[in-house]
């Protein structure tokens, strides 16, 4: 089936992190080639840790960001990144970054890097799910189903994406129902990536925010298609355990753990394939039913 909404993955890849410089520790991005109105929230996650990264030496990796969400950003416009250095030490460096867009906010990030070190271990078990090979690509259960996307969803969900997302358990479109809050999803970059391991943190970043506000849904029995249901993320927040190539077969296993005050927390663990921990990702989303009379000015 020919796809309707034939983004580039590659195109919007290099144009996202392609910025320019605005000032001492200051950066502007440059308008995406996207089908999409709005900006994917996993891509102000990551432009807004690649611009830290910039301002911080390369022997030290990010282990920790936290993201709080302001209003929505526009694919056509750029993006201004106006990042503050808190502190420099021999181990540590932490950052921050108000990202802002046509003078507005749209979201203010920290982050905090470290020198690489050894320490004792231990992890969670990875869960005992099928691997990757055999499963179907998401987007070939989208076009089987594409009569149960509403026309409003279709531009994020039919587009070419930059990774390869395989649902582990069966992918509901449109069936209103309680279901346990876990599932799991093996992902990978469409093609290689090359480049330094911040390259490939920040593309974990991009990609967290996938999936992740669904799966809050689950237990309350709604789904991301219903008309009466406003959702929006509000924070997102990236723990980074270990290394990684986004290239690579990638499990994410996602949770949510509660839902009150018309919020939903959502929960992820990204594994190898190896079963190492290398990631672990919060989420906060406002999950607001709206009077059905309302469903026209969503």
């Amino acid at each position: 089936m020919t796809n309707p909404f034939p983004d580039d993955p590659d195109l919007e890849r290099q144009a996202a992190y392609q910025f320019d410089s605005a000032g001492p520790d200051r950066f502007q991005s440059r308008p995406l080639p996207s089908g999409l109105l709005r900006l994917y929230g996993g891509m102000i996650v990551s432009q807004a840790l690649a611009a830290m990264q910039m301002t911080v030496p390369d022997d030290k990796h990010v282990h920790a960001m936290h993201l709080f969400y302001q209003r929505a950003g526009l694919t056509n416009r750029a993006l201004h990144f106006a990042v503050e250095r808190d502190t420099d030490g021999r181990s540590f460096a932490q950052r921050r970054v108000a990202v802002t867009q046509e003078g507005q906010p749209v979201a203010y990030a920290m982050a905090s890097f470290q020198m690489p070190e050894a320490g004792g271990v231990h992890q969670d078990a990875m869960p005992d799910v099928a691997g990757p090979e055999g499963l179907e690509p998401l987007p070939s259960i989208m076009a089987r189903r594409l009569d149960d996307v509403p026309l409003r969803h279709r531009p994020f969900w039919c587009r070419r994406q930059q990774f390869e997302w395989r649902p582990v358990e069966a992918f509901f479109i449109g069936e209103a129902a309680v279901r346990p809050a876990p599932r799991h999803f093996w992902f990978r970059a469409n093609a290689a990536v090359e480049g330094s391991p911040q390259v490939h943190q920040r593309l974990l970043a991009y990609a967290s925010d996938t999936h992740i506000m669904q799966t809050a849904l689950r237990p309350l029995g709604l789904c991301w298609t219903d008309d009466h249901l406003q959702t929006s993320s509000l924070d997102h927040a990236i723990w980074f355990h270990g290394t990684f190539r986004v290239d690579e077969w990638l499990l994410y296993a996602l949770d949510s753990p509660v839902s009150s005050g018309a919020r939903v927390l959502g929960t992820g663990k990204v594994f190898r394939q190896d079963g190492t921990l290398v990631a672990t990702v919060v989420q906060q989303g406002l999950a607001r039913l709206l009077d059905r009379k309302c469903e026209g000015k969503i």
